[in-house]
């Protein structure tokens, strides 16, 4: 590998398993000896992917308010302040997942401006397979909107590395079937199947996004309507929150958020909605 520090972006719609990807992926290469710093982005500050990675004891930085597209600047500076406390060998940066054009607006500036700093790995985009399949038109259910839609397609059709995740929730057929889909609507994509949660699969991928490097740079240019892409994300509500749970008798945590999470879900479905991505985190009182 490079003596530069590897700048790895793992994309992918709301839901996809970014973060669960990101921390096989960076305990991957702590089992390997290497130093990672990871780079968490989202609409809001106390980000919960913050708290789980962090938990799971890796270094970390967050760009909040707004997409790395948008926030290039402060990109760079969580890098810095990253080098500055662990001198990572790889950076993983995980972007919001209603954000797309990442190529033009950070690969690009990253290798032609700071490319004495990093080598830019391929562009992996995450998909759930269901939520694929939807959009295609290989699998029956709801979907998103068409403005929404695009967004999801734009992701793909910039990605060097589609990675169809959460195989193991899935029969054999049906991957084929989408991964068939997948490679004839995007041929400019490698694709792979895994599942970040199980580590099936994963190695592959892995090893790819190391040794490869970015091949989008000039010759793969996207194509995007900025208003659509607008217009896509603003249908998309966004709810960041701070619960308090208070009791006189010990409970089990974790059974409290699962039964909020199925208590929230029935809510917005009885309203005719869908939930495109839901995440929960609990700390006792004490911090553990």
């Amino acid at each position: 590998m490079s003596d530069l520090a590897s700048y790895v972006m793992i994309g992918g719609f709301l839901g996809a398993g970014k973060t669960t990807a990101v921390a096989r992926f960076a305990q991957h290469l702590t089992d390997q000896g290497k130093r990672v710093g990871l780079i968490c982005n989202d609409q809001s500050s106390g980000l919960v992917d913050t708290t789980l990675l962090r938990s799971k004891g890796f270094a970390v930085e967050e760009i909040t308010g707004g997409c790395f597209c948008c926030r290039f600047n402060s990109l760079l500076d969580a890098a810095d302040n990253l080098t500055q406390t662990s001198r990572p060998d790889i950076f993983l940066a995980e972007p919001v997942g209603s954000c797309t054009d990442l190529i033009a607006t950070v690969s690009y500036p990253l290798r032609r401006i700071y490319g004495d700093r990093f080598r830019v790995a391929p562009l992996s985009v995450l998909v759930d397979p269901m939520r694929a399949a939807r959009i295609l038109g290989i699998a029956d259910g709801r979907s998103f909107s068409d403005k929404v839609a695009y967004v999801y397609r734009k992701q793909l059709q910039e990605a060097d590395l589609i990675v169809v995740n959460k195989c193991d929730a899935h029969p054999h057929e049906f991957l084929d079937r989408l991964v068939a889909a997948l490679a004839d609507a995007y041929p400019q994509a490698r694709i792979f199947t895994c599942s970040a949660k199980d580590g099936t699969g994963v190695q592959e991928w892995f090893e790819t996004v190391l040794t490869g490097e970015n091949s989008a740079f000039g010759a793969r240019p996207l194509e995007i309507d900025y208003d659509i892409y607008a217009e896509g994300e603003a249908l998309l509500g966004w709810l960041n929150c701070t619960v308090r749970l208070v009791s006189d008798e010990p409970f089990d945590g974790n059974q409290a958020l699962v039964t909020l999470a199925h208590r929230i879900r029935a809510g917005v479905a009885d309203a005719g909605q869908e939930i495109a991505h839901l995440k929960m985190t609990l700390d006792s009182q004490d911090g553990t």
